[in-house]
């Protein structure tokens, strides 16, 4: 690519960022890390479900006659639901779940959600992000606070890197960056030298030490050592001949699991799936998302195990809110409160976890959330880092998510 197409907006979204956010990228630690010797350890994928993921017909009470009335048009039928006990079946289109499920390596924590839920899409998913409750304005994301001070966030390549949405529970304090597109990356990091050579002067023009330009140039600075720390590794590494879905969640974690395989120490990865809000004909939408969800994540699960890294990676699903418990007049449903969260890896805990919520005792029309989303951060920060004492509101934790 020539420079003179490497224009400004195709740069800013070669990282993931806007003009307004590109400071994340000159974080103090960027240049350090990017030539420490990494110490290894878990990587966290989150994958954020946008748009409020409809759990009663992802996990299905499937002998609950509540659940029939709830779901008369849209319910899953008994037949075609995918069991996992007696009593709970996972909708059909989630085959890859159900397979590392039934290898003991997925966990599923029902009825995660918080108090006085809001059904605002982007106040909701502001909560989940911050992990203060609903009550907090926090701009700083659960991941960024707990990583602070914490070893398994040193000596990385990045503490974290976001590969699809927004920063989300990245944003804040520490060395967390935006990768979008691997091709588009390569050829930014081409461009760079021309625009800022190194971590010494700049190749434009000098300018005011408080000036924008000034700061801007400084962050290409950063992305650039970061960028050929990264592309070091993979290049050196070479591509794999692994399948995925042709989808955006599938091409993301394709990349996820390029950056893994390659050697890249990054904590932290995170990829989105959209779609979910399903207000109106959801049968056929929502099988659409739970196939290319299961599918792409038994993808990477295949992946990190031929790369024999599948035990130090631990995927977790979350989504904004879930759905209605009654089924509106649409063949849809509407913006709603608790939904089950998926946990798999190669060191999960198999099996069922939180409690279900009882369809007869639905508040406001939705159901009652039984496990608090803040439990679930904690058990991820404990369990896959050893950090404690981060403060989310929701007091003690006694959820396990690695065996």
């Amino acid at each position: 690519m020539s420079h003179s197409k490497m224009n400004r907006r195709a740069f800013l979204s070669a990282l993931g960022v806007g003009a307004a956010s590109l400071p994340m990228l000159s974080l103090p630690g960027f240049v350090q890390a990017a030539n420490a010797t990494p110490t290894g350890g878990n990587t966290l994928v989150l994958v954020e479900l946008a748009g409020g993921n409809d759990g009663l017909n992802s996990v299905v009470p499937i002998t609950d006659p509540a659940y029939r009335g709830l779901r008369p048009t849209i319910g899953i039928n008994t037949r075609d639901a995918l069991m996992l006990d007696r009593d709970t079946g996972l909708h059909p289109s989630l085959r890859g779940m159900a397979d590392l499920w039934e290898a003991g390596e997925a966990q599923i924590i029902e009825g995660v959600g918080y108090p006085d839920p809001n059904r605002s899409h982007f106040r909701s998913i502001e909560i989940w992000n911050a992990g203060m409750g609903a009550d907090s304005h926090a701009r700083d994301g659960w991941v960024s606070r707990g990583s602070v001070g914490a070893a398994a966030f040193e000596d990385t390549d990045a503490a974290g890197l976001v590969l699809g949405g927004d920063m989300g529970p990245l944003a804040g304090a520490g060395r967390f960056s935006a990768m979008r597109d691997e091709d588009l990356f390569r050829e930014t990091m081409e461009y760079l030298p021309d625009v800022g050579a190194g971590t010494g002067g700049h190749a434009v023009r000098p300018v005011a030490q408080t000036s924008p330009l000034d700061h801007v140039l400084k962050s290409y600075d950063s992305a650039q050592v970061t960028g050929d720390a990264i592309l070091r590794k993979l290049s050196a590494r070479g591509p794999q001949r692994w399948w995925f879905p042709e989808t955006e969640l599938g091409a993301q974690l394709r990349t996820a699991a390029r950056l893994l395989d390659a050697g890249v120490q990054v904590p932290v990865l995170k990829v989105v799936q959209g779609g979910y809000d399903t207000h109106d004909a959801q049968p056929d939408e929502h099988a659409f998302l739970l196939e290319d969800l299961g599918t792409s994540i038994a993808a990477f699960a295949g992946a990190m195990r031929d790369a024999g890294l599948w035990g130090n990676v631990t995927v977790v699903t979350y989504s904004e809110f879930g759905r209605t418990a009654r089924e509106n007049a649409s063949a849809g449903t509407d913006h709603g409160t608790a939904a089950p969260v998926f946990v798999s890896g190669g060191a999960v805990r198999g099996g069922l976890s939180g409690a279900r919520p009882d369809l007869t005792r639905l508040v406001d029309g939705d159901l009652a959330h039984t496990t608090d989303y803040r439990h679930v951060y904690q058990a991820i920060l404990r369990d896959l880092w050893r950090i404690d004492g981060v403060d989310y509101r929701a007091g003690p934790s006694g959820l396990r998510l690695l065996g």
